[in-house]
């Protein structure tokens, strides 16, 4: 962009020096609005170089937060991943029971075992359906 810039002054300043350099084009009607008009062509170059160059630093700018913010992201995402893992070693479902209300922690190796009935410690009521979606006996008495 900065040549860009360059290009845009330097072509300015020949029509100018054309202008100053030719005495009759002075004298013609025309020659006001033209100089009004290159004045003006002068002062958006200028604005438009202003403009590059704040331009250049907000993208320098967005640069540095989006590294900072990758690096965030990293360290997030690493604590996220340690978290999940601590959470998958524990072996552990919690479950409240629909009878007692009590919170009880299930072995994950017996949720999948149907040979082993998982009732709740405090009202010792089974908690899990069977594979039909019915419950056990001892749930289906108490319902009634």
């Amino acid at each position: 962009m900065e040549h860009h810039t360059d290009r845009l002054r330097r072509d300015l300043a020949f029509i100018q020096g054309l202008m100053e350099g030719n005495s009759e084009w002075g004298k013609r009607p025309e020659s006001t609005v033209l100089k009004k008009m290159l004045a003006v062509l002068d002062e958006l170059a200028e604005e438009n170089e202003q403009l590059q160059l704040r331009l250049s630093e907000l993208e320098e700018y967005v640069e540095a937060v989006d590294e900072d913010l990758n690096e965030l992201e990293l360290i997030l995402y690493d604590e996220e991943q340690r978290g999940d893992e601590e959470e998958e070693d524990v072996g552990y479902w919690e479950m409240e029971c629909p009878y007692c209300h009590q919170q009880v922690l299930i072995d994950d190796e017996y949720l999948g075992d149907e040979e082993v009935d998982i009732v709740c410690p405090q009202c010792e009521r089974g908690l899990l359906a069977d594979d039909q979606g019915e419950q056990s006996e001892d749930q289906s008495v108490v319902q009634q």
